[in-house]
């Protein structure tokens, strides 16, 4: 039989003595056991209790509750994610925070790249370790030459038994008022050789030569020079032959005046022609007649040789 403890105003409690569990009196039976003797014969441990839905999947004993449902089962599962999200975004924030300033690395962190010294001036390679300077280019532009460029007064001309003096090949540099030293050269002397102030001469055999003036920094300008003089050693009361000449080695013509060049030396007719007929024209005897502005060469052939001429034209 179940006993009775009163607790003032509080409805009286009821001590089963089946199950040995308190229940309030306002229950009509035992809401755990249902006041039902598990060893009777008669007890059906399956059929659903009768003192109302109190906790009657209760088996610990004692308080009330209900199973908690799927909802709130999930909704703790969430709360508890978002914990740990929480506690690893600290945790993420505040380590670097704490570790800032920390030397020590990992054992798997690869070793930090020393840094190299400056080496003393006293320690650094003497001269004989050092390697060479680089040498300068041997076309080293001198201090005291402004010049950019220049020019030269001719790019041809001829000698013969006419004019057979030496000619200055005059230099211009620019810019204007500027300066600069010129080395000279030929690529045949024995036909016409030249020395260190640009003066050309002949030589001893006919042909053509060209001479070059260079300017320290790669600058150079060519002149092409003819030479046609034939050493007359005749005797007085020999009867040698004359040698072949033209009347003119170099000449001008401005707009509308023509020239006949004549030959000496031979009484064979002659053939002519011109290297640029946009500049001169020549006809069968010798006449070459202004055509337009330009520099251009008159050939002469006759006995086997040639002789040329250069032609100017204003």
């Amino acid at each position: 039989m179940a006993s009775k403890r009163s607790r003032g105003n509080l409805p009286e409690m009821i001590h089963c003595e089946y199950c040995g569990e308190d229940y309030s009196s306002t229950y009509k039976h035992c809401p755990f056991c249902d006041e039902m003797d598990p060893e009777a014969d008669d007890y059906d441990e399956d059929a659903p209790a009768r003192g109302g839905k109190r906790l009657v999947t209760n088996t610990r004993g004692g308080g009330y509750g209900a199973p908690p449902s799927p909802l709130k089962i999930i909704g703790i599962i969430i709360s508890l994610a978002l914990i740990v999200a929480a506690v690893i975004i600290v945790i993420s924030i505040i380590k670097p925070l704490v570790s800032r300033g920390n030397v020590t690395l990992p054992s798997d962190s690869p070793a930090p790249v020393e840094s190299v010294s400056p080496v003393p001036e006293s320690d650094a390679p003497t001269d004989e370790t050092a390697p060479a300077d680089t040498e300068m280019p041997e076309d080293t532009i001198p201090a005291d030459q402004t010049a950019t460029s220049f020019t030269l007064d001719k790019t041809e001309f001829s000698f013969s038994d006419r004019w057979p003096d030496p000619i200055t090949l005059s230099v211009t540099f620019v810019p204007a008022g500027s300066t600069g030293t010129i080395s000279w050269s030929s690529s045949d002397p024995d036909v016409a050789a030249v020395d260190e102030n640009g003066t050309v001469s002949h030589g001893t055999k006919k042909g053509s030569a060209t001479i070059t003036a260079t300017m320290p920094g790669g600058v150079s300008q060519t002149c092409l020079v003819y030479n046609s003089v034939t050493s007359s050693s005749s005797s007085s009361g020999s009867s040698g032959s004359s040698s072949l000449s033209l009347s003119r080695s170099d000449f001008t013509l401005s707009s509308g005046q023509s020239y006949q060049v004549k030959v000496s030396g031979t009484s064979s007719t002659p053939t002519w022609s011109i290297g640029n007929t946009a500049v001169a024209t020549v006809s069968g005897d010798g006449t070459v007649k202004y055509v337009g502005k330009g520099q251009t060469t008159l050939t002469c052939t006759v006995d086997g040789q040639t002789l040329k001429c250069i032609v100017r034209c204003n």
